[in-house]
This record gives structure tokens, C-alpha cells and sequence, in this order.
């Protein structure tokens, strides 16, 4: 949070909730929530729900949350999107829970030298790393905790490269998966050359910032997906285990990157411009 503002709104969004009252009437708001659906609860339902009966108190705090937590409509009150999305945030992550893991995928392999790669559960993030060779520079992803418990190592890599290539998606399509707010893509052309090349895609209004190599980026195009499948390459596989294949600077102006894939029967070339939209797909 470099805005000074981002980091106030943060700071009195969350001061809001310092109150054991306070977090009752959000919790009886968020009980039948049905989201655009959902009924209001009129005053004094809120207040036998909260198990108040000084009003003066409970209309304090009920004041306070207004506006950020709380939205009064036409027959009562109901939560606002801050409140659910906070809310769907703690369930999925639940932080009072200390929950970190250490395991080896059998059917996934390290794309630089076949090895089979760690996987680390941390923080909330999922970590891909070769401990045999130092060439892949690795893989990691936030996921929340409730998707960790429920599945096995090979169904968890498989869970998260699909949600990776759900959030590419949108964020190449110009829309942050975290906040819908714009992105803004980075082809770093001053790196193209390093084994480990990447481009960046960052949102305008939050903390979401994601980098990927180019192939992973555009591989929810049609036309470059059809190609790879005709040069030979399986795209059942897990993502990490795609060939990447060499990136180049196609031109600097209009600024444009140009990446070969090779499979077993052919090779891609695919160009893409600043924006990561598809310029061309060309297989030999």
C-alpha cells in the first residue's frame, strides 16, 4: 500500500470491527445472507439477535458500522459487499488456523530437469521448487487453506493451475480476479534474455500482481491453443510442466515479445503485443 489514502481507509475499515458488538451485528446480518437477495433485518431484529436492550448503545455501534459494514435499505439493514467479502475471506483462510505442509506430487516433474519437485504449503501460499538443479526458477500461488485440507497432492497442484489460468485470464483480459478493478501488463523487454524471463501483470487498484512467463499467460487463446496441440503438446499436463521455451524481442516499437514452443512434431512461435493480447501464432 504505497497510497497514504489506500492505507487509512484500511486502518478505519478494520478499527471498525475493534468491538465485540459490533462484529454480533455483522455476523446476525450475515446469517441468511443471499446475496443482491437477501432480506433486511429490520432494527429489532437486529437487536434481539445481538441480545441488546439498551438502545442508545446499540444504535452507537450500529451508526459506526454503517456506511462500510452496514447499508440501510428499505425495511431494515443488510450487509455490504466490504462485509461479505470479508467475511468469504475468513472462511476460506480461517487465520486462527496454523496449517503449513511439505509433500512430493507423484505425477508432476520438474520442466528443467525431470525431477520430481517439493511442494510447500505456507502463509497461505502453494510453492513448486526443484531441489535437484537450480535452472527452474519455481512456482508459487496464494490458495486458500480449505482447498489444501481437502485434496490430495496431485488434485491439489491440479486445483491451483486451474485457478491460476482462471486469474491470468481475467487479469490479461484487463480485470484484477481480486477487486474487477483494470490491470497493467509489464513485458519487461529490459530482462528478455535471462533463462527465467517473466512479464508482470498488476492491478491499478489493489495489492494483486502476478508474474508469468508469456506461453502460460496467452494459453486460454483458442488460436494458440489449437497450434500447441498440432506441434505435439499435451496440455493435459500441469502448467508447470509445459515446455516454455525461449522468449525474444520481437520489436521495441510498438513493443511486441516473440516466444518459440517446441513439441514433438512441430514448433509455435507466438507474438504477443504490451497489452499480452495475440498478435500472431505461426507452427512449423
Amino acid at each position: 500500500m504505497d497510497d497514504p489514502d489506500d492505507s487509512a481507509d484500511a486502518r478505519e475499515a478494520f478499527s471498525l470491527l475493534g468491538h465485540e458488538i459490533r462484529l454480533e451485528i455483522l455476523l446476525a446480518l450475515l446469517e441468511d445472507w443471499m446475496a443482491v437477495y437477501t432480506e433486511p433485518k429490520s432494527y429489532a431484529e437486529l437487536m434481539d439477535a445481538v441480545g441488546m436492550r439498551d438502545s442508545g448503545k446499540f444504535n452507537y455501534h450500529l451508526g459506526q458500522l454503517r456506511g462500510v459494514y452496514v447499508r440501510k435499505v428499505e425495511g431494515g439493514y443488510v450487509p455490504t459487499a466490504s462485509a461479505t467479502a470479508l467475511y468469504r475471506a475468513v472462511l476460506a483462510h480461517r487465520p486462527t488456523d496454523r496449517f503449513e505442509d511439505e509433500f512430493a506430487p507423484t505425477a508432476a516433474s520438474c520442466p528443467a530437469c525431470g525431477s520430481t519437485p517439493s511442494v510447500r504449503y505456507e502463509r497461505g501460499f502453494l510453492s513448486v521448487d526443484c531441489d535437484d538443479c537450480s535452472e527452474w526458477v519455481g512456482f508459487t500461488y496464494p490458495f486458500p487453506q480449505n482447498g489444501v485440507e481437502s485434496r490430495d497432492p496431485d488434485d491439489l497442484l491440479e486445483a491451483v493451475h486451474a485457478r491460476v489460468r482462471h486469474d491470468l485470464g481475467l487479469a490479461r483480459e484487463g480485470q484484477c480476479p481480486d477487486c474487477a478493478g483494470t490491470t497493467t501488463v509489464d513485458l519487461r523487454l529490459e530482462a528478455v534474455g535471462d533463462g527465467s524471463h517473466w512479464v508482470s501483470i498488476e492491478c491499478d487498484t489493489c495489492t494483486f500482481v502476478v508474474g508469468t512467463n508469456v506461453l502460460s499467460a496467452v494459453l486460454g487463446d483458442d488460436r494458440v491453443a489449437s497450434a500447441l496441440r498440432e506441434a505435439g503438446v499435451d496440455l493435459e499436463r500441469y502448467q508447470l510442466d509445459l515446455p516454455t521455451g525461449p522468449t525474444r524481442i520481437e520489436s521495441r516499437e510498438p513493443p511486441t515479445l516473440a516466444v518459440d514452443v517446441e513439441g514433438e512434431v512441430g514448433t509455435v512461435t507466438v507474438v504477443v503485443d504490451d497489452a499480452l493480447d495475440v498478435q500472431s501464432v505461426e507452427r512449423e
